[in-house]
């Protein structure tokens, strides 16, 4: 790429120029970058203890792009759930979809991830990878949560498979030594309630428990203009344990278990006013609703899903190694009905009566902390995942098939087995400077066996099949960093995979999906100064990622499936600066850049559409569109899907005294330019194109003496930006999208004790 050695040549600069006015400030102590009085109104920010890699470190001195929010920095904030979280991230974007968490860092990400296709962003659960992220709602409304760390860039090393796009690290706050507790009550827009608990009990010396929960329920926000009811509304529950024990100062044992039970009337899409392009509207006769936020659909969605987790860490310390055992088991399963054509009429309905699996994962840890300059990590990992996917497919366009005694349906079992080994090692080259490289070497194998029932056998499809493949990968790291203190340089390069696919659901035997390989060159550079109340935070990034596996819309199902593209390349920046200008008053900002591009991507599958007003391709007259000469099109060049060229982020909090009350005001907001949910933004008419919009959420409490108890609002989406969380076109349905979430507010009670 031709910007490549600019950017390269311009982070070199830039890191020289930071390094400079950090020798200049410690060279000159009596010429300060601020005056006197600035310097004892100020206040340090504090350090942030993370375990990005895989060690107990300061943020300041993780040679990675790194954000961490803590509970405390989180609860200023008013940053509720993961949704909130990307509001103080650079170049990253979560959020829900039809179910799942759809995360995207760097512009890569999935959009639904199904059983044996996983996202490329991994999310990491107290330690332990989640294979599945559908319908896990403690992705996105985290319970009682630790301090959460987003990873960007690839991170094949420590991490393993699929985390080409980053790794989101998710953690349950531990229990304490103390007795202590906390009760909230939160009331809002749509009728939404909300009920969370925590009771931390120290049993003993040694040995203490934590229990948390929540429950969940509100109304929906999409109305249906056919029926008079809600889509989207629903109610939920989670209940967590955790166990600790701490017999000598060198063991620590934690164990956990959680079960989540959701149920929603999920909204899983509606179609755009004017029934653009829409078949099944012309056949139907039946008009869209006009609506942002309305639909014109019968009652048949509906999401179920139940989750059960629990895992077991064990730590030790034997002199200069520290030793990890982490085992952990999560089981999951999802019911889904979904109206597939989103009109009135029962065209197509989609049934996926069984989703889910049983996920068990072991990893072994040694980790070294030598007095001299050399230092290692070394891990195995084994994951045994069986999951399961049951599909049907019911309503009229499907009655010719009565005489089978059932509509079309499917059921895939997909085992998959993962096998990894990886050691890193850091040598002090001085005091200051530190080189560290390392691999990862992981073998993958990956199995389908499936069954057709009467209804897909009427197709010409087989009664049953199998098809499988294995996969092996060698992901190494090199990192130079120079720190010293207040500053800290770093180079790094890295290799990433996401584990090859098999695409489900699948009705016939299939090639499998090549495994994603990207390789990623970046600089960064992180600093403290003004005494630690200013940190900031600057990298720039080059990457390259291979066989990268996209989702199309099928242009005669209008179902979505997986094919390899050539690749992406990007590069980009990403600015976060943090300052505590006096007390009580935090303010934070983050800027990133990114370009994206398609490459080696010439036969890329295209939705043909009519413009003719029949809503039929194979009409005569038809006026076709988003078709080239046969069915491919050249997509060399189109940026990649869910990365806008620009983010900019803005938050802060002021405490403030009112008499003898505390107070607390906060807000965070984010920009995004526009963006395509599909490759060229489906199209030449770029339907599938979201324009740019800011998210802005505000919060605020106030609190008596004491600070047990505390009062406060929440407005979210404040400024009622109406924006899509998925959009697509196809054949049958035309344009349809998922409206994001709308301005909510309310007030919420909390007592600690």
């Amino acid at each position: 790429m031709q910007l490549k050695s600019f950017v390269l040549r311009t982070v070199l600069l830039t890191g020289s120029a930071f390094a400079a006015h950090s020798a200049y400030a410690q060279a000159e102590p009596a010429t300060p970058a601020v005056s006197s009085d600035n310097q004892a109104n100020a206040e340090s920010i504090g350090d942030i203890v993370v375990t990005a890699q895989r060690r107990s470190e300061r943020l300041q001195d993780v040679p990675l792009a790194v954000t961490a929010v803590s509970p405390e920095a989180a609860q200023q904030l008013g940053l509720r759930n993961l949704r909130d979280i990307k509001l103080v991230v650079p170049g990253a974007d979560f959020s829900e979809g039809t179910g799942f968490a759809q995360l995207y860092i760097r512009g890569i990400g999935q959009a639904f991830a199904t059983p044996g296709v996983e996202a490329p962003v991994s999310v990491y659960l107290d330690g332990a990878y989640l294979q599945r992220t559908a319908g896990y709602n403690a992705l996105l409304d985290i319970v009682d949560p630790g301090t959460i760390e987003v990873l960007r860039g690839p991170q094949g090393t420590l991490y393993g498979r699929n985390a080409t796009g980053g790794v989101v690290r998710l953690s349950s706050a531990l229990p304490t030594s103390d007795l202590e507790g906390r009760a909230a009550v939160e009331y809002g827009r749509f009728d939404h309630k909300q009920f969370d608990g925590m009771l931390n009990l120290p049993i003993s010396e040694t040995l203490s428990v934590r229990f948390a929960g929540r429950y969940l329920e509100e109304d929906g926000y999409i109305r249906n203009i056919a029926t008079g009811n809600d889509l989207g509304g629903g109610h939920s529950y989670t209940v967590r344990g955790t166990l600790r024990w701490q017999p000598n100062e060198n063991t620590d044992i934690v164990a956990g278990a959680e079960f989540q039970r959701t149920r929603f009337n999920k909204d899983f899409g509606q179609l755009g006013a004017g029934a653009p392009l829409c078949w099944v509207c012309q056949t139907s006769g039946d008009e869209p609703a006009d609506g942002f936020y309305e639909t014109n659909q019968n009652d048949l969605n509906m999401w179920r899903n139940r989750v059960f987790r629990t895992y077991l860490r064990a730590s030790f310390t034997m002199g200069d190694f520290d030793l990890t055992s982490l085992t952990s088991y999560l089981s999951d399963r999802s019911v889904q009905f979904a109206d597939n054509d989103f009109t009135p009429q029962p065209f197509f309905v989609f049934e996926a009566r069984g989703v889910g699996g049983k996920t068990f994962s072991q990893e072994f840890q040694v980790a070294s902390h030598l007095d001299g300059p050399f230092n290692y990590l070394f891990g195995v990992n084994y994951l045994h995942d069986k999951a399961f996917f049951n599909i049907g497919l019911t309503g009229d366009q499907y009655a010719f098939l009565a005489f089978t005694g059932d509509g079309p349906g499917v059921t895939n079992d997909i085992k998959t087995d993962s096998v990894s080994a990886f050691v890193e090692g850091n040598y002090k080259l001085t005091e200051e400077l530190k080189v560290t490289f390392g691999g990862r070497y992981t073998y993958d194998k990956r199995s389908i066996t499936g069954e057709n029932n009467a209804g897909f056998q009427a197709f010409n499809l087989p009664a049953s099949f199998e098809f499988g493949d294995s996969f092996r990968a060698f992901t190494p790291r090199f990192v130079l960093a120079w720190d010293n203190g207040p500053t800290n340089i770093y180079y790094s390069f890295t290799r990433g995979f996401k584990a090859g696919g098999l695409s489900s659901p699948a009705t016939s035997a299939a090639e499998a999906l090549r495994p994603e390989k990207i390789f990623s060159h970046e600089i960064g550079v992180k600093n403290k100064a003004l005494g630690g109340a200013l940190n900031t935070s600057l990298s720039l990034f080059y990457y390259k990622n291979k066989d990268l596996q996209t989702q199309i819309i099928d242009a005669t199902s209008g179902g979505s499936r997986y094919e390899n593209a050539g690749g992406v390349e990007g590069y980009g920046a990403e600015f976060e600066a943090n300052i505590r200008p006096t007390e009580g008053l935090t303010i934070g900002g983050a800027l990133s850049y990114l370009h994206t591009e398609f490459f080696n991507y010439e036969n890329a599958a295209q939705v043909c559409v009519d413009l003719s007003g029949t809503g039929n391709p194979n009409a005569p007259g038809a006026v076709l569109v988003n078709c080239q000469p046969g069915p491919d099109t050249n997509l060399n060049g189109v940026p990649a899907v869910h990365a806008p060229r620009f983010q900019a982020s803005l938050n802060a909090s002021y405490e403030f005294p009112i008499g003898t009350w505390n107070a607390n005001l906060a807000g965070a907001a984010q920009y995004r330019s526009s963006f395509d949910f599909a490759p060229n933004g489906g199209g030449v008419l770029h339907y599938d194109r979201q324009s740019g919009y800011t998210i802005a959420n505000f919060s605020g409490y106030v609190s008596p003496p004491g600070d047990n108890l505390r009062l406060g609002f929440y407005i979210d989406n404040a400024f009622a930006e109406k924006y899509a969380v998925y959009r697509a076109t196809s054949q049958p349905h035309g344009i349809y999208y998922q409206a994001g979430r709308p301005r909510t507010y309310g007030l919420r009670a909390e007592y600690r004790f």
